[in-house]
């Protein structure tokens, strides 16, 4: 399977990608956690960076996300963080509609499914397997996307963050650049309580 979205894996290490159908760039920012007064569009590169670098040196604080719209589905990337993947967050942004994503930070990696606020599938990525001890109202949800992007298959030499990733390119048909992340809206996100 080719996987346009592996470029996300390849450059970040931590990351979360959010995928929320049917809303505006701007509605995915705000439901996911984003500081409504914080959104803009980036002039250049380097403006994207700079909020990214800021978001580095105080980490504990805010991550930097970038979102935007590609087919019928919204964005909210997080290229060196996983803030957006709290529940609160997830649920909201999911409300009247359906919502996948997954996140890659130190040695753990998710993909979680929500429709309308409630969570219908949450997995490691290293121990697919295992969902069914995970919350969720139904673990098998995603188990034909799962098969395609290789969780099942020990054969595979995909890193799982790789195959998260196709998992998500599968469910949605999802498409993204670097260019159109980074030249897309950005937005502050606060670290969440922990």
């Amino acid at each position: 399977m080719t996987n346009p979205l592996a470029w996300i894996a390849e450059m970040h290490m931590a990351h979360s990608l959010t995928l929320v159908q049917g809303l505006t760039g701007r509605d995915v920012l705000v439901r996911i956690g984003g500081e409504p007064e914080s959104i803009r569009q980036p002039e250049d590169e380097a403006e994207a960076e700079a909020l990214r670098d800021e978001a580095l040196e105080d980490y504990w604080d805010f991550g930097a996300l970038h979102g935007g719209v590609t087919g019928d589905w919204a964005f909210a990337f997080e290229p060196a963080s996983t803030w957006a993947f709290d529940d609160e967050r997830l649920a909201a942004a999911s409300r009247g509609t359906r919502l996948i994503g997954c996140y890659n930070g130190d040695s753990l990696g998710f993909v979680e499914h929500w429709v309308d606020g409630t969570l219908i599938t949450k997995f490691d990525t290293r121990q697919p397997e295992l969902r069914h001890e995970q919350r969720g109202e139904d673990p098998d949800r995603l188990v034909p996307e799962m098969g395609r992007a290789g969780f099942f298959d020990p054969e595979s030499g995909l890193s799982p963050n790789l195959r998260a990733l196709a998992l998500l390119h599968d469910y949605t048909g999802v498409t993204l650049g670097p260019h159109q992340v980074t030249f897309g809206l950005m937005a502050r996100l606060p670290a969440y309580d922990e």
